[in-house]
């Protein structure tokens, strides 16, 4: 959400953009990501938020909060901490060599 000089404000419920988009108080501004922009004028008020990144061995976490809630968290499972996974060249070039046995996969 971006005030109307064009500033981002904090995120807000769809519900609530619906009703702003409805209200013709404010318009679309991006799709992707859904963004939209003021048309009136309103406080420029914004919460404080921390991000936090957990790099582990095996995962890494992310997370996005603010006082009151937390607004994004993820984990991303890292390829080399998994147990049992071929490196890349090996896996294609077993692929190619069944391949060119005639090997169903």
């Amino acid at each position: 959400m971006l005030n109307k000089r064009g500033k981002p404000l904090m995120p807000c419920s769809p519900a609530k953009a619906r009703l702003l988009l409805k209200e013709k108080k404010a318009i679309v501004v991006r799709r992707t990501p859904f963004t939209i922009q003021l048309t009136i004028a309103t406080g420029e008020t914004k919460q404080p938020g921390s991000l936090g990144v957990d790099a582990g061995y095996e995962h890494v976490g992310l997370s996005a909060s603010t006082e009151k809630a937390e607004l994004y968290a993820s984990e991303v499972e890292l390829r080399s901490g998994a147990v049992g996974l071929k490196p890349l060249p090996t896996l294609a070039k077993d692929h190619n060599r069944s391949k060119d046995r005639g090997d169903k996969t």
